[in-house]
Parts: C-alpha cells; sequence; structure tokens
C-alpha cells in the first residue's frame, strides 16, 4: 500500500515520534501543522520548524514551544503571548 502525498507528514511525524527520529523520515514532515507537532512534541529542529509558516500553526509554536521571529513573522491575526 502507497501513502498519499497528503498523508506524508503526518505519517513521518508519527514514525519520528513513535519509532526513530529518522532524518530521511523527518525531511518529510513539511505540513505546518505536523511540524508543530514534531518541534513541540518531538525535537525543536530549524529544518522542520522552517515549515510552520501557517497563521494558526506558527501562533500555536509561539505560544507553546518557543517565541521566535522566525516563525512569529507568519501569524496574521493573533500576537504571541
Amino acid at each position: 500500500m502507497w501513502i498519499k502525498p497528503e498523508e506524508l507528514s503526518n505519517w513521518a511525524y508519527y514514525y519520528c515520534r513513535d519509532i526513530e527520529d529518522d532524518p530521511d523520515i523527518r525531511s518529510l514532515i513539511t505540513e505546518s501543522n505536523w511540524a508543530y507537532y514534531y518541534c513541540k512534541d518531538v525535537k525543536d529542529d530549524l529544518e522542520v520548524r522552517k515549515h510552520i509558516t501557517d497563521s494558526d500553526w506558527s501562533y500555536n509554536y509561539c505560544r507553546y514551544v518557543k517565541d521566535i521571529p522566525e516563525v512569529r513573522k507568519y501569524i496574521k491575526d493573533r500576537s504571541c503571548g
């Protein structure tokens, strides 16, 4: 069974969280929500963090992980803090 492209980030997040934090698998985490969950639950990794570009997920990152300008700049309708 093949994984649909829209499910890759989801699958990769759970693999890295539950089985092994493999760099090749981690590189498949490209959707904002799954990048946020990875940075919050597994490791705050720069290469994954760069995919947190959606306003809501950027807000959640700033609020629950770390308030940093590189993520805060994507927040369009809320403010951190």
